[in-house]
């Protein structure tokens, strides 16, 4: 492993995910995290509909064993912030039972919806209103926590403690006010989701158990890279994170997303929303989730990865990013999938 200090530790990980992809995979909280997001076409009720069965019903076959949902809380621009407590939600529970019921695992993520108020979660700041910074972080200790304690009663073993809010990753003593007050309710691993240009910028990764990461890296400029290609950017990615990693204390590293929309800016900029149904993009796209599916289960620093996105119900609510898409679900049964398939007995000569 590149000559790494911690390559005995993360060796006897990579023998210990070698062992349960042997056996047929492993459920819980062993081994690869093999995950996907199960998103919601509005705030979250779908989760506790009987589409969440289905969908599961449709993911395990996949390969798929984790399942992260999203819980929102609402911002306003003066910092205030708006959200149901979580055992006050039905469909929280329901969708705990129905992944328990699926004999899956729970990665919770809660989210900030901030549509109509910023442009994305990364910009939500406040510049220099300190009334706004308080409101605001008073507020979210409060969602957050109460998503925490939901998340501890409910025995979740994964929780993360914010996403993409880069903005606001400078206040370093917020931060770990709320890490605090969550490790306080929550005895689970933790972890935040940082945007993938932005690791740099969250300075608490010592009070977390993983250092996660919103994974759109760019991995090629040109139209139609080569298998070949992919992969050698993926090595060049994944020596960064490793080093990145050693840096803060040899923490394994969790994708809390990846994925790409059917597009021909799927590999420049995976991170944008262009989809198009042609065969130029098919072919890029299938070839960028069979590289990353093929290449990070491999790699001892990463602990798991959740694709974006799977949306239950009706399919015309799926559109951009859907691991529903045929070519997607095909990725994931050949890799996935099929270290999960029963072993067929040997006939006898």
């Amino acid at each position: 492993m590149r000559g790494s200090p911690n390559a005995g530790r993360r060796l006897v990980v990579l023998l210990v995910v070698a062992l349960g992809a042997a056996a047929g995979g492993v459920e819980g909280g062993e081994g690869f995290m093999r995950g996907m997001t199960v998103s919601c076409p509005g705030i979250g009720r779908i989760w506790g509909e009987p589409a969440m069965a289905q969908a599961l019903a449709e993911l395990k076959p996949l390969g798929v064993r984790w399942i992260a949902i999203h819980p929102y809380a609402g911002i306003r621009r003066d910092g205030g912030m708006r959200f149901r407590p979580a055992a006050e939600s039905g469909y929280l529970e329901g969708a705990v039972a129905y992944v328990r019921r699926a004999g899956m695992e729970l990665f919770w993520k809660p989210h900030l919806a901030y549509w109509g108020s910023f442009s994305w979660r990364g910009a939500i700041d406040f510049g220099d209103d300190p009334a706004a910074w308080r409101r605001f972080f008073d507020d979210y200790r409060n969602f957050i926590v109460d998503q925490a304690r939901f998340a501890a009663a409910h025995d979740v073993p994964l929780f993360a403690v914010g996403v993409e809010l880069d903005a606001t990753a400078a206040h370093e003593a917020e931060w770990r006010r709320i890490i605090a007050a969550v490790r306080r309710v929550y005895g689970g691993r933790l972890t935040y989701a940082a945007n993938w240009s932005e690791l740099e910028q969250v300075r608490f990764w010592d009070a977390l158990d993983l250092i996660g990461v919103q994974a759109y890296f760019p991995l090629s400029d040109h139209a139609r890279p080569s298998r070949a290609a992919l992969e050698a950017a993926w090595d060049r990615r994944l020596a960064e994170l490793e080093a990145f990693a050693e840096r803060h204390g040899g923490k394994d590293v969790l994708f809390t997303e990846i994925g790409y929309d059917l597009s021909p800016d799927a590999a420049r900029q995976p991170w944008r929303r262009n989809s198009q149904e042609t065969a130029e993009a098919r072919a890029l796209r299938r070839l960028l989730l069979e590289v990353a599916l093929e290449r990070l289960e491999r790699e001892p620093l990463i602990r798991g990865m959740f694709w974006w996105k799977w949306i239950p119900g009706e399919r015309r609510r799926d559109l951009d990013f859907s691991m529903r898409h045929p070519d997607a679900q095909d990725a994931l049964r050949r890799t996935w999938g099929a270290a999960h398939q029963p072993q067929q007995p040997q006939r006898p000569d």
